[in-house]
């Protein structure tokens, strides 16, 4: 089989695809004329290199010869990798859900030759089957309606793009105060009070959902809050949705209790829980979630660390065409690498029925868990229980990684890099865990170094030296969160210049005329542009914006700031009353402003004895909006300081020691010096 037009291309799920008998095209100018030029409809195929069912239909259409002529003789057809190019998604998976109600992966959408969508899907088998047309019977209807009715087709594409216009062209209106109250409320019916989490199936662990409960939770002393967000991570934990033997965490359950996850790992996941594993063991103080997030990072370390210091994109669900494959074990299977007893002490423990729920097999999952039941059953201390079980884990392990190994695609993208430096950052800073900021680090000057070109444009993607596409919102928001939790975690006032520069960029290449931002700089087909506020899988590019441009205002008091965002706010204001529970992360981001969080500013080395100690005092108790800085009382590094807030110039130590300086919106009061009276003056301020 010849190699087609993908084979010069880097993307891993590209050259997945460069062997296939479609003659497939990458994305860009060149295959879009060519369309122009032949007057032929567009078929659009976009996918990842980790998703099962792009997979699937992969083997059961695109390496189909019939399948190939339809689409080689009567399209043209380009196959576009969704991680390379997210702006292109985002377009086409906006229209697809608009046109019929459902979205996923793989996206297959019919275009114009001038690429406006007509009809479009996701899955399609190549014959009918799961009650889906299959594409042996649609290829040859879309050929004959574009032959007989062409005019027809461009009026549905017509109405397709105002539809789209539409969609993007909502009330603007100020947010109301009440609004915040309104999507807790809105989450508090949407929660899952048996399995935790939010709805029924499929069940998506939407982490700054919970950031927002966690936060409110604080904020507005409403216990219930907090223990929605602490449920949810613990039943998540003991589901099938979290890798029990490696680490790491699936990206969505099927079902509505965890159990039958879809296997890809992505590393905005990883970042997103890290980040909310680390709040929640601030939050409650409960040791089980730092031994999480703990775990999380070892696995994205381990499984995802690319040698440079970024991060790598996400790990496949698929070994040999079976998903989860890797993951799944029968009990004969359990008792043959552990020997009976261990085997059917493992399998009681970890739910490994006979027959399991994913055809046949299970996932190591902790649901039916109950340590006292087993400690009488098989005669074990409790001691005894958890190191048996502990040394099970890891043959079974060391067994799983010599039966299969992972693909792992290997693309370094910039947004779920920013989501992950500032998990890292934050986690290390909440948990005290130096190593965790100094990675955040590393992958940061990464991105600054191989993804930023010379005229600070940034780029989505980086593969074997080469970096392509200019960047979304998305992406420079989420590099934004990353700089911004730098600055609090390390303490490095060139990280706040990092930050302040990524929202600069954002409004010199994004900003709306209309209000708010849009996804790209440049409109979509048709002129339409997609500007939205509401939450994924991951918090959109506006709401991530609003929350580093809200630390902002906090930390600098510049009016254009305090403008800026209000301005932001009202853009979406009609949604966000129409939807509080889906712009959770905008309102996590009003809540930064509105809340009752103080500035600390502690002068004195930060090695000195005094300064960790009243470090320590601040970090008593879970404070989400109260922002603590350390800065030195004289040389460079405080010089740094006085040019990036120059509002901390002129805090001084008192008497030689290091002071503390409690602020509200940077109006202080008298600085203290001793642990106790920082510990009174934080409960009066806040």
């Amino acid at each position: 089989m010849g190699r087609n037009r993908l084979a010069e291309e880097r993307s891993p799920y590209l050259l997945l695809h460069a062997e296939d008998p479609v003659d497939w095209r990458p994305w860009g100018d060149a295959a879009l004329e060519e369309a122009r030029q032949a007057g032929k409809p567009i078929f659009l195929s976009i996918g990842y290199s980790t998703c099962h069912w792009c997979h699937v239909m992969h083997r059961e259409s695109f390496l189909d010869a019939d399948v190939a002529r339809w689409l080689n003789e009567h399209f043209i057809p380009i196959k576009v990798d969704r991680e390379e190019h997210p702006d292109v998604d985002e377009f086409y998976m906006t229209a697809v859900q608009a046109m019929t109600g459902e979205g996923g992966w793989p996206l297959t959408v019919f275009l114009t030759p001038e690429g406006l969508p007509f009809y479009g899907g996701t899955y399609f088998p190549k014959t009918r089957r799961f009650g889906r047309i299959g594409l042996l019977e649609l290829l040859p209807r879309i050929v004959e309606l574009w032959r007989t009715r062409p005019e027809d087709v461009r009026r549905v594409a017509e109405n397709a793009r105002r539809g789209l216009r539409s969609l993007f062209a909502f009330e603007a209106r100020p947010l109301e105060e009440g609004l915040v109250d309104e999507a807790y409320r809105a989450l508090r019916r949407e929660y899952d009070p048996v399995h935790g989490g939010f709805g029924t199936a499929p069940k998506f662990p939407l982490a700054h959902r919970l950031l927002f409960l966690l936060r409110y939770g604080a904020e507005k002393k409403e216990p219930e809050a907090t223990v929605m967000a602490a449920e949810s991570l613990r039943k998540m934990a003991a589901g099938a949705i979290r890798d029990h033997l490696g680490g790491g965490w699936m990206r969505y359950a099927t079902d509505r209790a965890w159990r039958v996850p879809h296997f890809e790992k992505m590393l905005y996941d990883q970042a997103l829980l890290l980040y909310a594993l680390a709040e929640a063991a601030a939050a409650t103080g409960e040791a089980t979630f730092r031994d999480l997030a703990e775990e999380t990072v070892a696995y994205v370390f381990e499984r995802l660390g690319a040698p440079e210091g970024a991060f790598y994109t996400a790990e496949d669900a698929d070994v040999d065409g079976v998903e989860g494959a890797y993951y799944l074990f029968t009990p004969e299977e359990v008792r043959a690498v552990l020997g009976e007893e261990d085997g059917a002490l493992f399998s009681a423990a970890y739910d490994i029925g006979s027959p399991g729920p994913i055809e046949g097999k299970s996932a190591p999952n902790l649901m039916r868990f109950e340590p006292k039941a087993l400690q009488d059953r098989f005669g074990l201390s409790e001691a005894a229980l958890f190191q048996r079980l502990e040394t099970a884990r890891k043959r079974l392990r060391a067994y799983r990684e010599a039966r299969h190994r992972l693909f792992v695609d290997r693309k370094i993208l910039s947004g779920p890099n920013g989501l992950m430096i500032a998990a890292l950052a934050r986690a290390g800073e909440l948990l005290g865990r130096p190593a965790w900021v100094a990675r955040a680090e590393a992958a940061y000057r990464f991105v600054r170094e191989r993804l930023t070109g010379d005229d600070g444009t940034l780029y989505v993607r980086y593969i074997d030296g080469e970096r392509k596409n200019i960047a979304t919102l998305d992406d420079v928001a989420a590099l934004a969160w990353g700089a911004l939790e730098l600055f609090f975690a390390a303490q490095a006032p060139a990280y706040l210049e990092e930050a302040r520069r990524w929202v600069a960029y954002a409004d010199a290449r994004f900003r709306a005329p209309e209000g708010g931002y849009r996804h790209t700089a440049a409109a979509g087909p048709g002129g339409v542009s997609v500007r939205k506020a509401a939450d994924g899988a991951i918090p959109s590019g506006n709401a991530l914006l609003a929350f580093v441009r809200a630390h902002l205002v906090r930390l600098l008091g510049r009016p254009e700031d305090a403008e800026a965002l209000e301005a932001l706010f009202t853009a979406f204001g009609g949604r966000a009353f129409a939807r509080p529970a889906e712009h959770a992360f905008l309102l996590a981001a009003r809540l930064v402003v509105e809340g009752s969080g103080a500035e600390v500013v502690i002068v004195g080395e930060r090695e000195h004895p005094a300064t960790a100690a009243l470090v320590r005092a601040t970090r008593e108790g879970y404070r989400p909006h109260t922002f603590v800085l350390v800065r030195p009382p004289a040389g460079p590094e405080a010089e740094a300081w006085d040019r990036a807030l120059p509002d901390t110039a002129a805090m001084r130590p008192v008497g030689g020691r290091p002071a503390a300086y409690v602020c509200r919106r940077m109006v202080c009061r008298a600085p203290v010096t001793d642990p106790d009276a920082l510990r009174a003056a934080l409960a009066e301020a806040t």
